[in-house]
């Protein structure tokens, strides 16, 4: 039978692997180069494919990969990629992007939980720092670097984050794991699995994190940004037939987060640093059901609602939203077959005014419709295939978006693949950005204002449009030896409309005491450019024992506005990243993590501290693993040793540059039944 048909074909989202996949959980340096290039992914196509063979920019982060790393969450993680941008801007907050436009809120960069969807649609983002998932329970996660519009619909811009957790059927028992050190105060976790019958498993699982502030750059003291972060959720895993597949799953999370701002004042000296309490908390429930008809069709049902609440100095918001999504894959011939689906989702939420922002009108709910399709076609058997795809979308902000997509796979040699696509992708203007004003920063009295203080402030606009983005990529992945595999990519990137502020008129606001002049900073889709860049990832076994796995890119960014002034961090960036895992013996394991950035321009922020450099820096982490025992694990990890502390980026409103520290710590894992 055809290769296209032989795969299982899985609805988006679940948790599936090969038997070569599956063993990705475990050590990887005892499987081959060859077994790696086998591992399955869903995120690329939403069916399973070998990771060998799909015409994508893809990356997968193993279990093992998270455990060598000495990484404490998914951020840190998130650095083993090539095109990932992570950036820490304090003690929680993070910065993380795929191929440019980084920043707090980096809205071209759509992030799913086991397919559900952790995009914040309030203001266009990701709020990484309620991402502080539990890691024993993530079996990989997959990263697709390129427009993944057609598949997974608008604000895919520039990649796809897939975090996967693991089946209930592969955490049976119980697990204890303590994180203990001077940055990472403690990480409690406990999570137990069972059986209910012989045809269900589940799972329960509690986390308790509590991490210390970093260094402020202006006085090298204490930036006093701990934050405290409480979660805990469950997953139950069912097979009523051999055909049929449900996952039902859910989450509850609760978090203080004490973060620093620079914000306006009306009196001198006009902006005030304030250590400020930030509230979070939400969860979800999750439930699908996948069926299978035959080895080459099936059929999926996913179901979720999550609610959030957040509260901080700039805003704050309840919100909730309800997702349906189908899907059904089909064979249409022995060398064709299609993946086609249908969405709805429901998005509600409620602002309260703040002393530094409002959103009118204050409640709203929208809705999104949606349908996408894919063809997959062997146009030479196990040689050549063609992949067409488009997604068709109905929102509330700019109405009919489309999203095609068009992929070529050629297989010269069973070791090697080269790839090439063209792809349309948008990002829809976000709530925040639709009606709303949010005050920046104020410039002291001048005899040009009149004596008066100046206030600039950003007003959102009802008329935007969505950004949109062309992308040309090309790739090669190839096995070059029993030891050596290589995944290459290029690509170019051609943005249009893209939503950046524009000065308006100046307007005096004489309701208050003192007056005050309004600079409007008013969003417009008045931006326009291009990046283009360079990613390779390398893995290499110089021994059994002895694995190293390289991650580089290059990015070069040049976004303007309609005044010629580059925007969006335009520049050049590079990154390197470099684990090597050495098992020293069948229960030591010696792991060392070196990563290097270097970045050309300068951080623009909407703050008196105006354009920020950020130094080259580079990190190493070492960590020490041992296994006394077949059911404990012991391991010491320093990070971040070659530098006491360092910057690697600022937040672009109300700004407060902090250092990054070094870190050490100790962590026990112990499996009991």
């Amino acid at each position: 039978m055809n290769k296209l048909l032989r795969r299982r074909i899985l609805p988006v989202g679940l948790s599936l692997l090969a038997d070569a996949a599956t063993a990705a959980t475990l050590d990887l340096t005892a499987f081959s180069i060859e077994d790696l290039m086998q591992v399955k992914v869903v995120s690329a196509a939403k069916v399973e494919q070998a990771l060998q063979d799909t015409a994508s920019a893809v990356f997968v982060i193993t279990a093992d990969d998270i455990r060598r790393s000495g990484a404490t969450n998914v951020m840190e993680a998130l650095r083993l990629a090539p095109g990932v941008e992570v950036a820490r801007i304090d003690s929680s907050r993070w910065a993380i992007t795929i191929r440019g436009f980084n920043g707090r809120f980096a809205n071209k960069l759509l992030v799913l939980i086991d397919g559900r969807t952790v995009y914040n649609t309030q203001f266009s983002g990701v709020y990484w720092e309620i991402q502080d998932l539990f890691l024993p329970d993530i079996e990989r996660i997959e990263v697709v670097r390129g427009p993944g519009g057609a598949l997974w619909g608008a604000n895919a811009v520039n990649g796809v984050i897939n975090i996967i957790t693991r089946n209930a059927k592969d955490t049976q028992d119980g697990l204890v794991a303590l994180t203990a050190g001077n940055e990472e105060r403690a990480i409690a976790g406990v999570r137990y699995g069972g059986k209910l019958g012989d045809s269900a498993q589940y799972r329960i699982y509690g986390q308790f994190t509590e991490r210390d502030g970093q260094t402020a750059a202006a006085s090298g003291g204490d930036a006093g940004d701990d934050w405290r972060m409480g979660r805990g959720g469950f997953r139950l895993d069912w097979a009523p037939s051999a055909r049929d597949a449900v996952t039902v799953q859910g989450d509850v999370y609760d978090g203080n987060l004490d973060q620093n701002y620079t914000l306006p004042t009306l009196a001198a000296p006009y902006t005030e640093q304030r250590l400020s309490p930030v509230t979070a908390s939400g969860g979800s429930v999750q439930a699908r059901w996948e069926r299978q008809y035959s080895a080459t069709s099936g059929m999926g049902l996913q179901a979720y609602y999550q609610y959030a609440k957040r509260d901080d100095p700039l805003y704050i918001v309840d919100s909730d939203t309800f997702d349906l999504d189908f899907q059904h894959n089909f064979a249409l011939t022995d060398r064709q077959e299609i993946v086609w689906g249908l969405g709805y989702r429901r998005d509600s939420d409620q602002f309260t005014d703040t002393l530094f922002s409002s959103v009118k009108p204050s409640q709203l709910t929208t809705q999104l419709f949606s349908a996408f399709a894919q063809n997959q076609a062997d146009l030479i058997p196990e040689q050549l295939r063609l992949t067409v795809g488009l997604k068709v979308e109905h929102n509330d902000f700019t109405g009919w978006e489309w999203q095609p997509s068009i992929r070529m796979l050629w297989t010269p040699h069973s070791d090697h693949r080269l790839w090439a696509a063209v792809s349309r992708a948008v990002r829809t203007p976000s709530r925040g950005e639709q009606n709303s004003r949010v005050n920046l920063f104020i410039l002291p009295p001048s005899p040009l204002t009149g004596n008066l203080p100046t206030l600039f402030s950003i007003f959102g606009t009802e008329s935007l449009q969505s950004e949109n983005l062309i992308a040309y990529e090309i790739g090669y992945r190839a096995r070059w030896s029993e030891r050596l595999s290589v995944d290459a990519a290029a690509f170019y990137n051609d943005y249009d409309q893209i939503i950046a502020s524009a000065p308006g008129t100046p307007f005096p606001e004489t309701r208050t005491f003192p007056p005050y002049l309004v600079v409007p900073l008013e969003l417009q889709n008045a931006a326009a450019g291009y990046n283009h860049g360079f990613e390779l990832a390398a893995d290499w076994r110089p021994t059994q024992a002895w694995r190293l796995q390289l991650a580089y890119s290059y990015l070069h960014q040049d976004i303007q506005g309609s005044d010629g002034e580059p925007l969006f961090n335009s520049g050049n960036l590079n990154q390197f990243s470099l684990l090597s895992s050495w098992n020293v013996r069948d229960d030591l394991d010696f792991d060392v993590w070196w990563r290097y950035v270097h970045r050309d321009g300068v951080i623009r922020t909407f703050s008196p501290y105006g354009n920020v450099e950020i130094d080259p820096y580079s990190t190493l982490t070492l960590r020490l693993g041992w296994r006394p025992r077949k059911d404990v694990e012991l391991s010491l990890v320093g990070a971040n040793l070659l530098d006491g502390n360092h910057l690697e980026y600022v937040q672009e409103a109300y700004t407060f540059p902090v250092e990054i520290e070094r870190s050490i710590y100790g962590q026990v894992k112990w499996n009991f039944r």
